[in-house]
């Protein structure tokens, strides 16, 4: 009995410990999310402007006579894939959606690159071919991530190597609403025009298109970058208050069980001496 009196509190004791730190874990990303959610808010309309911007200036011109690496892409039937992820775990299950779709969309003519750390281990048991890897880090990445991965993009794109760039992230929804989606950034998909178009410009269209377009590739990627950040701290946060509130659960049932079990042998105690006397 005594032996089991120990054990139950050594179980009490670390159940009390692991909400501890499950509810530390809480905060910090609860406080992380605060910002990312800040940077998303703020930069999702530029670049969901830039996207229209640009889809509405390429429906209204002559793609048959004006031509861009961009729009027009290649004969390559490689496909770059830049997969972005968390460098940590305990994010219940955002790791393993992001894995799944990814699957979904990688074979022998996959390229990837992979930003942060699950993705780089996870990949290298894939079919596809890793050209490069990155580290998304604890805190909101800093704008220059960017620019070494459009170079990369860039280098392989316009020199044949794909003929194709997607990118797969886990989409913000709301706290507690994470999907990941693939979406195609290179080429370029156009629409049809619809109406007129409803700008006047100067200089030409072409001219403006072409100065554009590397502001397109910028805002696409790091949307999806901060994105997926704040998708890590969102899945993070729910997941340490699910832990925490399971161990504070099982510490609450272990408690019950040992004060049951020490009132037992109290009552045990007090029979052995009343049957003595």
């Amino acid at each position: 009995m005594a032996q089991s009196l120990q054990l139950l509190n050594r179980r009490i004791k670390t159940a009390k410990n692991i909400a501890q730190i499950s509810k530390a874990m809480e905060m910090i990303s609860a406080s992380k999310i605060k910002r990312a959610q800040k940077a998303v808010e703020a930069n999702k309309p530029y670049a969901a402007r830039i996207v229209e911007l640009t889809q509405t200036i390429l429906s209204h011109m002559d793609l048959e006579t004006f031509k861009h690496p961009y729009i027009n892409g290649n004969g390559s039937d490689k496909n770059l894939l830049l997969v972005i992820s968390p460098d940590k775990g305990l994010c219940g299950s955002l790791n393993t959606n992001l894995f799944k779709k990814f699957l979904e969309a990688e074979d022998k003519n996959t390229k990837l690159v992979a930003l942060g750390k699950k993705i780089s281990q996870f990949g290298t048991r894939t079919s596809g071919e890793m050209i490069a890897n990155f580290n998304i880090g604890t805190v909101l990445p800093e704008y220059i991530i960017v620019y070494q991965l459009i170079e990369i993009i860039k280098k392989e794109f316009i020199s044949g190597n794909v003929g194709k760039v997607q990118i797969l992230y886990s989409q913000f929804n709301s706290i507690f609403s994470q999907v990941p989606v693939i979406k195609t950034i290179l080429p370029i998909e156009t629409v049809a025009a619809q109406g007129q178009l409803p700008y006047l410009f100067e200089p030409k269209p072409e001219e403006i298109i072409n100065d554009l377009l590397p502001y397109y590739l910028e805002a696409v990627v790091y949307n999806a970058i901060i994105e997926a950040f704040t998708s890590e701290q969102a899945a993070r946060m729910v997941a340490m208050q699910n832990a925490k509130n399971n161990a504070l659960d099982i510490a609450d049932y272990l408690t019950l069980s040992y004060n049951k079990q020490r009132q037992e042998k109290i009552t045990s105690e007090l029979l052995s001496l009343s049957n003595s006397n």
